[in-house]
């Protein structure tokens, strides 16, 4: 892609990368097989919503257009992105970001820009769900070794492997520390540590995540929480919460975040602004670039490795774009019902349509269980901050 004019970009070591001489393939849909990627030599980069871009250039954009869509928009037409070899945009998730990638391939006829068509199901166990993506996922490969006339690499994909489960080992156990001792690590640097991840999925990043664990399990050794805390893991993971039993001494108020592709960073900044509020109050988060890439399996090393690589994307949380709303919705109660949660906070991206056809459903399966929610819009400028910190700060309020 050949990008003018100013570059920002919020990872110092991907701009670092670029520096080196290292190839970036950006994608914006989290449930994206990293291990893909790297097993054709490149570095898989998530291109998110930036705060502070200026919303132009969006004559080319649909009135339906989200405020998510119109910053990303805005971000190639500022020049305000990093050089990218390529970009992958989802197929069949929601119109919204379909048809930016068309948008894109018109407005930007330069880039490099690829399409990932996913199921609409998103259970794992279909078997003809797990082929079709497998084939779209040989597709996508064939795709980018032909177009950059680079390989697949069974050597480099088994080393992808590794450093993917390395992450999601740590970034689990992180997670569930917190359910059991919101105190034990701050929310906002578990995220912090997964957005490095996802902006530079590199040996360094994953080391830091990995360090982190490790301290954070020697703590919790200390105090006697480990067994709790993997208990709490495999709960999340298998769905079976029978074997949970939380200390009796739990700090209020637990609340929990739930929604799609909401920045978890900005969640955490906003609760930690707000005077006399820690993040200690999250207990955990539901969001895309959190909780849902947290828990996704990593795949096997397999003989037929895109079908691998489907069976893992299909083990990630439900997003809103999917069928299974009941399904979605019992996974939830469960959560909220053996990890003792008093609120739930449902943040919404400002016009989107799955998370504002989501929020009734969510609301509707937590009052059933007594658990207080609030309804947060967002928009990535976080535009109204101050009404927003207000309405948080009130609902945390009534909690207590």
């Amino acid at each position: 892609m050949n990008y003018e004019g100013v570059i920002e970009q919020s990872s110092v070591g991907l701009k670092e990368l670029v520096e080196s001489g290292e190839e970036i393939i950006g994608y914006i849909y989290p449930h994206v097989p990293l291990e893909l990627f790297m097993a054709h030599g490149f570095t898989p980069s998530l291109v998110r919503a930036l705060p502070g871009t200026s919303s132009g250039f969006e004559e080319s954009l649909q009135t339906f257009a989200c405020s998510y869509i119109r910053n990303l928009y805005s971000q190639r037409a500022n020049g305000q992105l990093l050089p990218l070899a390529g970009l992958l945009f989802p197929g069949n998730t929601c119109d919204a970001l379909q048809n930016l990638g068309d948008i894109w391939r018109v407005r930007f006829p330069d880039d490099r820009v690829f399409r990932l068509t996913y199921p609409v199901t998103r259970y794992s166990q279909d078997e003809s769900t797990t082929k079709f993506l497998a084939e779209e996922l040989r597709i996508l490969s064939e795709t980018i070794a032909n177009t950059f006339n680079r390989p697949f690499l069974t050597e480099s994909y088994d080393r992808a492997i590794e450093l993917v489960q390395d992450f999601h080992a740590s970034a689990q156990f992180l997670y569930s520390a917190r359910v059991v001792n919101p105190k034990i690590i701050p929310y906002s640097e578990v995220v912090r540590l997964i957005r490095t991840f996802l902006t530079a999925p590199t040996i360094s990043s994953v080391s830091n995540i990995k360090d982190t664990a490790a301290r954070v399990r020697v703590t919790s050794e200390d105090l006697g929480l480990v067994d709790m805390i993997e208990t709490v893991r495999l709960a999340i993971t298998s769905g079976d919460y029978s074997g949970v039993k939380l200390p009796e001494d739990l700090e209020t108020p637990r609340v929990v975040i739930a929604g799609g592709m909401v920045e978890p960073q900005a969640i955490a900044t906003l609760i930690n602004d707000i005077p006399d509020i820690s993040d200690s109050a999250i207990v955990l988060d539901l969001l895309s670039f959190g909780f849902k890439t947290a828990f996704t399996e990593a795949p096997s090393k397999s003989s037929d490795p895109y079908l691998a690589m489907a069976q893992s994307v299909l083990t990630a949380p439900g997003e809103p774009t999917h069928e299974g709303l009941s399904y979605r919705m019992k996974a939830m109660k469960d959560l909220l019902s053996n990890l003792s949660i008093q609120g739930l906070m449902v943040c919404e991206q400002s016009f989107c349509d799955p998370d504002q056809f989501e929020a009734p459903s969510i609301e509707r399966a937590a009052s059933e269980l007594g658990v207080k929610t609030v309804r947060v819009p967002l928009d990535p400028e976080l535009s109204d901050r101050g009404r927003i910190e207000t309405r948080i700060q009130t609902f945390l309020d009534t909690l207590e």
